[in-house]
């Protein structure tokens, strides 16, 4: 196997072992701006979705036209609930990029209540879309401390396989929900002065108690983007969901 074709099969590799999903028009960023998140009284208001409320929310074709949703994963079912683990700080080097290096994996430093994660969007334009419960608070937490963490980390090593990141940059953060933060970041294979980037997209975006967290990435060379109508959609169905009187 002859150099470049071995470069190109590590690439794919990397992207089928990490979820990848086509690309095109969508969430593209920029420079990093604030926004203001909701009042204590309305966030204390919002649901605690649990794991059957948070199957139930996932967007489906009622809610976007076209849309495709395909199960993935070895959770319950075997399509991806329950699959969303707290993680350590310990895992990632520096730990000053831990919840960079979470929210990559659409998890925190925090335990969930429940974890819904499928592939969706319109056919050649997907992400991996997860959404996560969380108790009280701690949702507000993952937010804040990520947006803490795009500050200073520009670069981390994590997992037992020390998978090599670079290029962190935060970008535009998204205006559905509560609160939210986007960024984007690159998987380095053969770190070195030939190395190989594979471009990751990541938008995190708070309804009350719940996160939902978008993902995509792409081949080098390209730009890796998110469906926008993916994000509204989704974000429609969990507002409804999390300030919804029971």
């Amino acid at each position: 196997m002859s150099r470049g074709i071995g470069r190109r099969h590590l690439a794919a590799v990397a992207l089928m072992a990490i979820g990848m999903t086509a690309c095109g028009g969508g969430h593209d960023g920029g420079a990093p701006t604030a926004k203001a998140t909701v009042s204590r009284g309305t966030e204390q208001s919002a649901r605690v979705l649990s794991q059957q409320q948070l199957e139930d929310a996932v967007v489906d074709a009622h809610d976007l036209p076209g849309v495709q949703v395909n199960g993935i994963g070895a959770g319950t079912n075997g399509v991806g609930n329950g699959v969303i683990h707290a993680t350590r700080h310990t895992n990632t080097n520096p730990s000053l990029c831990a919840p960079v290096s979470a929210a990559v994996d659409a998890a925190s430093g925090y335990t969930p209540v429940g974890s819904v994660q499928r592939i969706a969007g319109r056919k050649g334009h997907s992400a991996i879309l997860t959404l996560v419960s969380y108790r009280s608070a701690d949702a507000a937490r993952v937010i804040n401390e990520l947006r803490t963490a795009l500050k200073s980390c520009k670069g981390y090593t994590a997992g037992p396989m020390k998978a090599t990141y670079e290029d962190v940059e935060a970008t535009n953060g998204p205006p559905q929900g509560d609160d939210g933060v986007a960024f984007r970041l690159k998987l380095t294979m053969e770190p070195g002065e030939d190395s190989l980037k594979l471009p990751i997209r990541v938008i995190a975006i708070r309804h009350g108690s719940t996160l939902a967290i978008y993902k995509t990435t792409s081949t080098p060379g390209t730009s890796a983007s998110i469906p926008s109508d993916l994000v509204n959609a989704q974000a429609k169905v969990l507002d409804a969901a999390v300030h919804t009187t029971p």
